[in-house]
């Protein structure tokens, strides 16, 4: 009977140390801030790409070197940025899908914003 039990305890012991080392790692869960630095010379973006998830919050801070206004499509945020001088966009990535990033005045794509689903 003593045997017995401890061969059980010695398989549960087994099983919930490889529950604990084999199990998948647990999504981290939820929204999350996303802050990307971003600079505009000579009429393009880099990074060219943003990626986030929907729920996000995006924040930019934006340097450029020279005026622009700054439009985010599908979003329909817009923002004057200032040669030399930093500016902050922040918006919720409520909408998944790839969106244009361009110069307003000039209509010419600086990259893009990708929002995959939450």
């Amino acid at each position: 009977m003593t045997r017995t039990v401890v061969v059980i305890l010695a398989v549960v012991l087994v099983l919930a140390a490889l529950f604990f080392v084999l199990r998948p790692d647990t999504p981290a869960g939820g929204p999350k801030n996303r802050t990307f630095d971003v600079s505009i010379e000579d009429g393009e973006l880099s990074p060219d790409e943003i990626s986030a998830e929907e729920g996000d919050t995006v924040a930019l801070r934006i340097s450029s070197d020279r005026p622009m206004e700054l439009h985010v499509h599908g979003y329909d945020v817009e923002r004057e940025i200032e040669r030399g001088r930093e500016t902050k966009l922040r918006f919720e990535a409520d909408l998944t899908g790839r969106f244009e990033i361009e110069d307003h005045e000039t209509e010419k794509e600086l990259g893009v914003l990708q929002v995959r689903p939450g």
